[in-house]
């Protein structure tokens, strides 16, 4: 009787030692966590392929239910969304303060992005329309597309800055609210400057955007970007969004 209760005290603190140990905070530590679509794929690299693929762990799996998700990292001052306004001028901040998990934040899960006609040509293997393509019925480029296009093009290793000269102005800017209440679509040109690391891929984009931005609630809003339209600057030689996410797709 009294050698079974050694035995269950034995096995309580080696189960407590292991326990101990993977929970420690040296140096030697490792910390497990569930990949999740906020994790910062800048600490996290190796949750990237599990989003891609959409292999993540099973929440209902009692031991994975146990694990914290994986952090998202530092975060940036944003305005509540409870106005469309508030959610152009986040994407601003987002790109400018590279946070690609909050920028993800202001987008519904039904995003697309339409292209201009012009980078549907020059990019055919990233966008690729079919026969009849009906622009804003077809969709070429989805949220997920948008997901790994923000991790790549917010990462700090890649811009050392991001500078936005031209974006939404309420007192110069098109909007036009829907009937119901519940879309507002905004039609406004943009310009903006990257600059690489060592100012080396210094280039700038510009063209004119339609966004459309959603709520589900009139009394409670929560505005969303649901589609953004890209219009390029045929006057210009400088880039657009398109051909940005084009080059920044892989």
């Amino acid at each position: 009787m009294r050698s079974g209760h050694y035995l269950r005290v034995y096995i309580w603190i080696l189960w407590c030692g292991a326990h101990i140990t993977s929970c420690s905070l040296d140096d030697s530590a490792t910390t497990e966590c569930r990949c999740v679509e906020q994790t910062d794929l800048r600490l996290f690299p190796e949750c990237a392929e599990q989003l891609e693929t959409g292999e993540r762990e099973d929440a209902s799996n009692p031991f994975v239910a146990r694990l914290p998700d994986c952090p998202s990292g530092p975060t940036l001052s944003l305005r509540e969304r409870t106005r469309p306004e508030s959610v152009l001028l986040n994407i601003r901040t987002t790109f400018e303060g590279r946070s690609p998990t909050q920028y993800m934040e202001q987008l519904t899960e039904d995003f697309i992005f339409i292209p201009d006609p012009e980078d549907i040509d020059l990019h055919p293997e990233v966008y690729q329309a079919p026969e009849g393509y009906v622009p804003g019925q077809d969709t070429l480029w989805s949220r997920e597309a948008e997901r790994r296009f923000a991790v790549s093009v917010l990462d700090l290793d890649v811009f050392q800055q991001v500078r936005f000269s031209r974006w939404y102005t309420a007192s110069r800017d098109e909007r036009m609210p829907s009937e119901d209440g519940f879309s507002e679509t905004f039609i406004f040109p943009y310009e903006i400057e990257f600059t690489g690391r060592n100012d080396q891929e210094t280039f700038e984009l510009k063209g004119r955007v339609i966004i459309k931005l959603v709520t589900t609630s009139i009394e409670n809003p929560i505005w969303n970007v649901q589609s953004w339209e890209d219009q390029r600057d045929v006057a210009s030689a400088k880039r657009s969004w398109g051909e940005l996410r084009a080059e920044f797709s892989r």
